[in-house]
């Protein structure tokens, strides 16, 4: 990728932010918030989710090819720290009016 096409891409990405912080405060303003924030972490898991996948599976499939860990140990440990994450974002929406900084 071009130094031009780097930054046209970056552009776009910060438009698309803007987008989304102008659609986020007009519908923080007519939905619960607590639903905006689930949904808005949902989506932040999903990215990540889609460019770390196929990254566990890279790593999984080194680490049996070195004769290391087996498969349903790496499958669990990938698992109890995506569930991890999942389970912190339920309880910040479920509890979100109730936590106080400060």
């Amino acid at each position: 990728m071009s130094i031009q096409q780097a930054l046209f891409f970056n552009f776009m990405s910060a438009c698309c932010c803007y987008l989304g912080m102008g659609f986020g405060i007009l519908a923080g303003n007519s939905f619960s918030p607590n639903w905006i924030f689930a949904l808005a972490g949902g989506m932040f898991l999903y990215i990540a989710l889609a460019d770390m996948f196929p990254e566990m599976n890279e790593v999984s499939r080194e680490e049996e090819d070195a004769g290391g860990s087996s498969f349903l140990v790496i499958f669990a440990i990938q698992n109890a720290g995506l569930l991890t994450g999942f389970s912190i974002m339920l309880l910040l929406t479920m509890y979100s009016g109730q936590i106080q900084l400060g």
